[in-house]
């Protein structure tokens, strides 16, 4: 069963996938071009929930149908998709990389991207926006909603006397709060899971509900249909990555969308005159393909250059994504989706889908397992490697993550001579050994390094999160260095900034007032103290893919160093 068809709403997809993709190629003023995916999700709460609702009251609902539409919607161009995205991964992409695709490709295929990308990292960080499939988590929510939504409205329907209004604004006020709490205290897992999500899709919901009063005069229609216009447009040039989302921050999106699809349910709006254009209705037919399609596109770029987009990168990418798009939406969305579609039988349709998700969700599972298939490449993933990581992995320089049990800090330089200096930090510290080794080797000066991952080098440590006892740990190093007089000199360095945001029983104050205690105390012991800044931090693997696509592509890159330098 189908809704009635509405132009304006697939130009209001045109508008949010258009804000997504300008977003994505950093054109000018689409700073908050992010909340597309907003607008999407209350189309989407919208038309899905006007389907079930008039089957339900029919009495012909039936979950098999329900399953059988959203794979005929989802499946035929989200595949391809992932398949393009092997292939070009498997030709591009280095070891780590790789390795991190092929779980992305399982979640994916499993609708559990949502959930993985919230565990690794933020939707704005650097590593993330080199993520082929990041885009997907968006459909990983929706599909999470709609396993348990339909069943909801049933229950509503069966016992609960069919009040869908009441329930579904209780459930739309919970998720709300929810929301605009865990904005402020946890935004990744704010962002990326159903909970907190769930509410924009309830938006569309309520709408569907057709509970409303009717805008029966003109007026009213266009005031609705142009403040909401207004709102989404606020949001798309006003937002930036800054800005704490969804919580409050979404309101204007999500309720732009729903006045445009409430002010447009009874007739016509002065809206419509832009969103019902032929072009801007067409870019909406081809959203959800424009949408899967133009993100690898971004990401494999991001992860070829070394550099910003240029116009000329920017509008490639753009024309390539609605090429790719038009022909997704003409020769693959279609042929599903027609009066006489592709796999008509519903059980053949499953059992092709479920093969599809076996096999691709298994490759994805090989892929990581295989961590990442070095085999491929294996001259470019050993430099890449033996260029940044070797000295780490192997412990060459000895144990870099000591315990508070055993504290033997390990020598550096030239070993022929006693050593006179003390290296104590953090993984921040640690970055720093090969240059201090090389330049101690240099100068006929030895030292030594006591270090350990997120033990910064201050006395007094409040660490009530973890197992591992910094105080202790650090209380034995300052027992070292007194009981080594020849150590005249201790540097400290460590990642300042990351414990001073940490939330883990740091503040700036007790930082600044710990570190003061820990360098008067060895001023105290007569030794010199050196304070060093945070080490530049250029991402997860920024460094090793330099030097990866330098072996991997030759002279294509020209010079190594300049490339380092270069901003992604």
């Amino acid at each position: 069963m189908e809704v009635k068809y509405r132009a304006d709403i697939d130009g209001l997809r045109a508008i949010a996938v258009l804000a997504v993709l300008f977003f994505h190629t950093n054109v000018p003023g689409f700073s908050g071009g992010f909340v597309g995916v907003d607008v999407f999700f209350v189309i989407s709460g919208y038309l899905i929930t006007t389907i079930i609702l008039k089957e339900i009251k029919a009495e012909n609902f039936s979950i098999a149908r329900f399953y059988e539409r959203r794979i005929r919607r989802i499946f035929p161009a989200l595949f391809p998709v992932v398949a393009f995205v092997l292939v070009a991964g498997a030709y591009l992409f280095d070891v780590n990389a790789f390795g991190a695709l092929g779980k992305s490709i399982a979640a994916t295929t499993l609708f559990s991207s949502n959930i993985l990308f919230w565990s690794e990292s933020g939707y704005f960080d650097a590593p993330a926006l080199r993520k082929p499939l990041l885009h997907t988590w968006s459909l990983a929510v929706e599909e999470q909603f709609y396993i348990f939504f339909p069943l909801a409205l049933m229950v509503i329907h069966r016992y609960l006397k069919g009040k869908y209004f009441l329930w579904i604004l209780i459930a739309f006020i919970i998720s709300l709060a929810a929301s605009i709490y865990g904005v402020a205290y946890k935004p990744a897992a704010t962002f990326y899971l159903v909970p907190t999500r769930a509410w924009e899709l309830m938006v569309g919901s309520i709408l569907a509900l057709d509970t409303l009063p009717d805008l029966s005069k003109n007026w009213q229609r266009n005031v609705f249909t142009l403040s909401g216009l207004a709102l989404i447009l606020f949001s798309i040039f006003a937002y930036t990555e800054a800005t704490p989302f969804p919580g409050i921050a979404a309101l204007a999106p999500v309720l732009g969308s729903g006045f445009i699809i409430y002010g447009g349910r009874r007739g016509a709006h002065q809206a419509q005159k832009l969103l019902t254009t032929r072009p801007v209705v067409f870019i909406g037919l081809i959203s959800y393909s424009l949408y899967l399609w133009h993100w690898p596109l971004v990401a494999f770029t991001k992860y070829f250059l070394f550099s910003p987009f240029t116009a000329i990168d920017s509008a490639a990418i753009i024309v390539a994504s609605l090429l790719i798009a038009s022909l997704s939406w003409k020769f693959i969305e279609q042929p599903f989706r027609g009066k006489y579609p592709l796999l008509q039988e519903r059980k053949r349709l499953f059992a092709v889908a479920g093969v599809v998700m076996v096999i691709a969700s298994g490759i994805g599972g090989v892929i990581h397992l295989e961590n990442g298939m070095k085999w491929r490449y294996p001259d470019a993933n050993k430099c890449m490697e033996q260029g940044v990581w070797e000295w780490y992995v192997n412990n060459i320089y000895g144990d870099l993550e000591q315990s508070s049990n055993k504290v033997i800090p390990c020598k550096i330089g030239d070993k022929k001579v006693q050593g006179n200096f003390l290296l104590w930090g953090d993984s921040h510290a640690q970055a720093l050994i090969p240059a201090f080794d090389e330049l101690s080797r240099k100068y006929g000066l030895s030292g030594f390094i006591a270090t350990h991952s997120s033990c910064p080098p201050i006395l007094a440590v409040p660490r009530t999160d973890k197992q591992y006892n910094d105080a202790e740990f650090n209380q034995k190093i300052l027992t070292f260095i007194d009981k080594h007089p020849e150590v005249h000199t201790v540097i400290l360095a460590a990642g300042w900034s990351d414990y001073i945001n940490s939330g883990s029983g740091f503040n700036k104050q007790k930082i600044v007032s710990n570190l003061q205690i820990t360098v008067n105390t060895l001023v105290r012991m007569k030794r010199n103290v050196v304070l060093v800044g945070d080490c530049p931090f250029l991402g997860n693997y920024d460094s090793p893919r330099v030097i990866y696509l330098k072996k991997r592509f030759g002279g294509f890159y020209g010079d190594v160093e300049s490339m380092a330098g270069a901003p992604s």
